[in-house]
């Protein structure tokens, strides 16, 4: 009986902190996340060692709670590299995972309207124009969080080596010997939500690993 309290209580902290976490997303988006979390078992196995390897270079890269910046790359900064980003920061939120800073950014960065982030306002996300004074720059709101979405040249980021993870999301754009980076391709902005979702999940497995 006593351990049944135990693991009953357990269970109850887990889900009251994840609850509270949760809070700062609206609730379309929770409601999106948890329909999500029901079809990570259709990710190919294949696939799903990829995205642990993912989660794993990342989970290490602040193990000691030190800050990680995690750059999401693509040539033009377009669709792959800001939706990575808008869900990873969305499913580090949802999972209570902290010391993290994400970005995007692009090798060649075009000036362009990005419709695709439309697709954002059917998991309840709320998007709209940063500045009537400004093209191509964009707001997105998960709740408590406002995202900017603009377009940006990797070198504008003036990155050091130390505290940076280098994602690049298309084929044929990353360095030779590049520090500190790993190449996985993303594809449709559905499984990219899906999967930068499962990567959150799995970071904050392997944080508590850590522990």
């Amino acid at each position: 009986m006593k351990t049944l309290l135990t693991i009953t209580a357990f269970t109850v902290m887990i889900l009251f902190q994840n609850g509270v976490q949760a809070q700062k997303l609206r609730n379309k988006i929770v409601k999106s996340i948890v329909q999500f979390e029901s079809s990570y078992s259709s990710i190919q196995e294949d696939r799903k060692v990829l995205l642990d390897q993912l989660a794993s270079r990342i989970a290490k890269g602040n193990k000691n709670d030190e800050d990680l910046t995690i750059v999401f790359v693509d040539k033009h900064n377009k669709e792959k590299s800001q939706l990575a980003t808008i869900w990873l920061r969305t499913g580090l939120l949802y999972y209570n995972l902290n010391n993290y800073n994400v970005l995007s950014a692009g090798t060649e960065p075009i000036q362009e309207p990005f419709p695709a982030l439309a697709s954002l306002e059917a998991y309840g996300f709320r998007v709209g124009n940063a500045s009537k004074n400004q093209r191509y720059a964009y707001t997105v709101k998960s709740g408590s969080e406002t995202w900017q979405v603009t377009y940006t040249a990797i070198e504008a980021l003036n990155l050091t080596d130390d505290g940076i993870l280098r994602i690049f999301v298309e084929e044929g754009i990353a360095p030779e010997d590049g520090p500190k980076q790993i190449e996985i391709s993303l594809f449709s902005p559905e499984r990219i939500a899906m999967e930068l979702l499962y990567v959150s999940s799995r970071i904050k497995y392997l944080n508590e690993q850590y522990q």
